[in-house]
């Protein structure tokens, strides 16, 4: 049995932690951190207790000890935002896979040669989340690091969706279905099943006008020692330039794969394999 409490502040409900206590206050301070985005990057005790439906008193204990340890920091009119702390713990998870300035420079290098934006993103349990991106020299606009990517229509996510066992997927589907983006998006689970099929098969995975209309993308996985996915990288274009480049674009992205592994990004790349 583990003492009650997150810091000084803890939930004083009791005098020990159960399993139970531990797991709800995990989830409790999960959704406490989602609350914080660009848009609202500053909330109150209040807020967070109503948005939550939670009591004031427990919504006070989770935002102050989140402070006290710094995932959050309170500002001058007792408000909350989000702490130094998590850059620290993202700059230790980037280093532990080997992301780093040079990681950014490859991409950027290869996004002006291509005239195409590049992204590499991983699985974060919910979703894609970008870790690096560039546009090509004549591209829009820069995805921010920490951006979100959908699973079901994109070619990151059905890269990465592709590697894990089907009754997952088919969880996440049940809990969140495939809700449309555009009119080519994948709303059938059998083709979507289908396709997580031959991306694992072939660690290539392609996506035309899912997620953006008139923009296609081919994505192709970065691997650990294990072998196992660690992450994805996309070339993304207008779709009419993916339909004539198409394989050189997955020869490309197998290069830039492989490029990062000599890098140190990973230990591990599959060989050139894809089909048209």
């Amino acid at each position: 049995m583990l003492h009650r409490g997150i810091g000084h502040r803890g939930v004083s409900v009791g005098p020990f932690w159960t399993a139970g206590d531990v797991l709800n206050t995990i989830a409790r301070t999960g959704r406490v951190l989602d609350l914080f985005s660009a848009e609202t990057p500053e909330w109150g005790v209040r807020e967070v207790a109503t948005i939550l439906s939670l009591p004031k008193s427990t919504a006070f204990d989770l935002l102050a000890s989140l402070a006290e340890i710094g995932l959050l920091q309170q500002t001058s009119d007792d408000r909350y935002r989000l702490g130094w702390q998590l850059l620290v713990i993202t700059r230790r998870l980037m280093n532990s896979v080997c992301f780093d300035h040079q990681t950014q420079r490859t991409v950027a290098e290869l996004a002006c040669h291509l005239t195409a934006a590049i992204t590499i993103g991983v699985w974060d349990g919910r979703g894609i989340v970008c870790i690096a991106n560039a546009p090509g020299c004549r591209s829009g606009p820069v995805l921010a690091e920490g951006a979100r990517l959908p699973g079901h229509a994109s070619a990151l996510g059905k890269l990465l969706m592709a590697q894990l066992p089907w009754p997952k997927v088919q969880e996440r589907i049940d809990q969140y279905g495939l809700p449309a983006l555009t009119v080519n998006s994948v709303s059938d689970v059998d083709v979507f099943r289908k396709q997580l099929t031959w991306a694992r098969q072939n660690d290539l995975a392609v996506e035309h006008g899912e997620t953006v209309i008139g923009q296609s993308c081919v994505a192709v996985g970065i691997y650990d020692r294990e072998r196992r996915v660690i992450a994805a990288l996309s070339i993304c274009t207008p779709s009419k330039t993916m339909h004539s480049r198409y394989h050189e674009y997955a020869i490309a992205a197998r290069k830039a794969a492989r490029t990062l592994l000599k890098q140190g990004i990973s230990p591990q790349v599959l060989p050139v394999k894809y089909r048209s």
